[in-house]
């Protein structure tokens, strides 16, 4: 179900997604960052699949550098943030910033449980470095390694449960990859927008 909701000051109606895509892309730009940043677009034009498969290791980076696909994510799970029926299974399986949601993963009985307990954890990481707790300015990049470690894992876990690469497995590397990236333009959209929560 989507959300809506109204402005205050002007009387709009908007619905979350939009109100959160709309300031992340704007932060992507204004920071720096614009979408799909170093992709080759005609990379694979014309090439046979022999060429493609020689290459598969350059073809593969230049598709991970698009990353709609994140932006559609992150705005989503940012949308998730107003809904109350995600929040019961994000509190099953969330641990603190200094625990080691790699516990629960081991402890978990079925490779689903893992992707889970690796994804919500990573999107914690995500959220409360680049968003919410009043100190990640002054945090700087600790824990950024281990944000980025859990979407890693999440990737991996996701892989396994289907066999290969999948758009949602490759979002994860993506966000694995570049977690510092996405932590710095959520920073600069929390910094840069008074009118955010």
């Amino acid at each position: 179900m989507v959300e809506k909701f109204t402005h205050l000051d002007t009387g709009n109606i908007e619905t979350t997604e939009s109100f959160f895509s709309d300031r992340f892309i704007k932060a992507r730009i204004e920071s720096g960052h614009p979408s799909n940043e170093g992709l080759d677009l005609i990379l694979e034009e014309n090439r046979s699949s022999d060429w493609q498969e020689q290459h598969w290791k350059q073809v593969k980076d230049n598709q991970l550098k698009y990353d709609e696909d994140v932006n559609q994510y992150i705005t989503l799970t940012l949308s998730d943030l107003v809904k109350a029926r995600s929040q019961t299974l994000i509190n099953k399986y969330i641990v603190s910033m200094e625990a080691d949601a790699g516990q629960i993963a081991l402890e978990a009985s079925d490779r689903s449980k893992k992707f889970i307990v690796y994804r919500i954890n990573a999107d914690y990481f995500l959220l409360n470095l680049g968003l919410l707790r009043s100190d990640t300015n002054a945090l700087g990049d600790a824990y950024i390694d281990k944000g980025g470690f859990y979407y890693s894992s999440a990737a991996s876990s996701l892989k396994e449960i289907l066999g290969g690469r999948s758009t949602l497995s490759d979002t994860m590397e993506k966000l694995s990859r570049q977690f510092v990236k996405y932590v710095r333009i959520l920073r600069y959209m929390k910094n840069s927008d008074s009118n955010f929560f």
